[in-house]
């Protein structure tokens, strides 16, 4: 490659760098797309299909509150390297700049439009369908190509800038005035590009920080039997800040598919049908051996099965119950569970209206189901006749979800001084209920039976305590297990949170000291 060539690829990578900066901002705010990051969100979408599921599953163990941050701003950062090359590419197989800006505007459909239509026309369809409202399907391709010359026409700019620079007579021993104002201008833009960046970035990261070591701070006691709400724990397929917002005044219910008759319910019209309180515990399905991913709160709602009445009921053909929502997102339930008098479809969450980040205005609730299987931000139920596979699904995560029994310790100080010491911590059973929790601390050897708290309902955790009197100062290993109102024990192997949910027995490692 001569070196006039190398000199075009190296102006094509870094116009093609600050070009970028610029559309991917326009993405993630949603330009041109009524302020809805639909193509951001469908590039997520993307990236989760293309991340092995094992590797996912791995990030969300380890990382916990910070694995989908980093993972969203690193698919930025990569959205803005894949704008890079494709500049590199573009001043590459182009001379004349606005040549080179219509190659890059080419690469950037190819690489970038193409795969990001269709999600994005789903999700901006998602979002319209909570409002009663349609958009136009040339919205999307619309916006996606005004994305494409937010990167091709500024790319085109600076590629000229440069090469009028590169091209300038050189003083022996120095630079021009306006080539040094030129550099200048470039490392500018680039410097506050990058601290923006960072700054959002660090904001992310603090925040992430903080709700960890909150949580974490929360552990050390046993907890309130109902989680408060800001307490509870959040998890969706969205990355963070992009869960949806309705308003309840616009949004409505439909109810289709093979029902007798289908209907469509505001807001208050399901708050005027007939109302359960219940108790119910929810735990993603992420949640490892001894996780925080797990809460406890009294729901307010209407029963699903009274919604299908409404709506003429139930065909005898009927397989599954399906649900989407607000966000694209999509799960579906066999039959017998959704005419249960149990599945409710909960508009009210500790005596307040259903928190945005938990579902407003309506989610579904199935007793001893993991968290998947209780979509949020719902806008449309339909009864179908085949094996309806939601998102998750399709991922290859389980269909069932069933709760496993699992106990766990909320003491996270792992040296304590000689004495007598209080151990404590909840135990879950899904609808099954939690009979007994043991304790052992001599590293499953030997187990004492544990006191535990009534449930407040047949649905949630129980809280439990020991006391425990060591022999002597030394290292203990303290394991626990719990057995589920049925008397069948909690399953002892580790297994990994994918495909159905972790097992085996939470266990700590303890000082005692003198």
């Amino acid at each position: 490659m001569s070196e006039l060539a190398k000199q075009a690829s190296r102006m094509g990578f870094w116009a093609g760098l600050l070009a970028g900066i610029l559309s991917t901002i326009a993405m993630y705010f949603g330009w041109f797309t009524r302020g809805v990051p639909v193509v951001a969100l469908a590039l997520w979408e993307r990236q989760l299909r293309v991340i092995p599921l094992e590797v996912f599953s791995f990030l969300i163990v380890r990382l916990k509150f910070a694995a989908k941050p980093a993972a969203f701003w690193g698919m930025l950062v990569g959205l803005v390297i894949l704008q890079a090359v494709l500049g590199w590419l573009a001043a590459r197989v182009a001379s004349r700049p606005v040549s080179r800006g219509l190659v890059a505007w080419a690469l950037f459909g190819a690489a970038i439009a193409l795969p990001a239509i269709g999600p994005a026309s789903a999700q901006l369809s998602a979002r319209a369908a909570a409002e009663g409202a349609a958009v136009a399907p040339w919205i999307v391709p619309a916006a996606l190509a005004a994305y494409g010359l937010f990167f091709a026409v500024p790319f085109a700019l600076l590629i000229w800038i440069l090469s009028r620079r590169s091209n300038r007579p050189r003083a022996a021993g120095g630079m021009t005035r306006r080539e040094l104002l030129s550099r200048g201008l470039v490392l500018s833009l680039t410097a506050v590009a990058g601290a923006s960046a960072a700054r959002i970035v660090a904001g992310a990261l603090a925040k992430v920080s903080a709700a960890a070591q909150s949580a974490f701070a929360k552990v050390m006691s046993l907890p309130p039997e109902i989680t408060p709400n800001e307490q509870f724990y959040i998890v969706s397929k969205n990355p963070p800040g992009f869960d949806p917002v309705v308003d309840a005044g616009r949004w409505s219910l439909q109810v289709g598919g093979l029902v007798g008759r289908p209907i469509r319910l505001t807001y208050e019209e399901i708050k005027e049908m007939p109302s359960v309180e219940q108790f119910q515990t929810l735990e993603c399905i992420s949640n490892e051996v001894g996780g925080d991913l797990i809460s406890n709160a009294k729901w307010r709602g209407v029963r699903l099965r009274d919604v299908l009445t409404r709506a003429g009921g139930v065909s005898p053909k009927a397989v599954k119950v399906a649900f989407r929502c607000a966000d694209g997102y999509s799960e579906s339930v066999p039959i017998a569970d959704a005419i249960d008098p149990t599945t409710l479809l909960a508009y009210e969450m500790n005596g307040e209206a259903l928190p945005t980040s938990h579902g407003f205005p309506l989610r579904l609730l199935i007793p001893g189901l993991f968290g998947m299987k209780n979509p949020k931000w719902i806008t449309r139920i339909e009864v179908v006749d085949y094996d309806f596979q939601g998102y998750w699904q399709a991922s290859g995560w389980s269909d069932e979800a069933v709760v496993k029994t699992t106990s766990k310790f909320v003491t996270t100080d792992r040296s304590h001084p000689f004495g007598e010491i209080g151990l404590g911590g909840v135990a879950y059973g899904g609808d099954r209920g939690i009979k007994e929790v043991e304790v052992s601390t001599d590293d499953g050897k030997t187990w004492q039976k544990a006191e535990s708290k009534a449930a407040l309902g047949q649905f949630t955790w129980v809280l439990w305590a020991a006391v425990w009197r060591p022999g002597k100062p030394g290292e203990y290993f303290l394991k626990v297990r719990a057995r589920d109102a049925l008397g069948i024990m909690q399953v002892a192997k580790p297994a990994p949170t994918l495909p159905d949910g972790a097992s085996g027995y939470h266990t700590l490692r303890v000082r005692v000291r003198k």
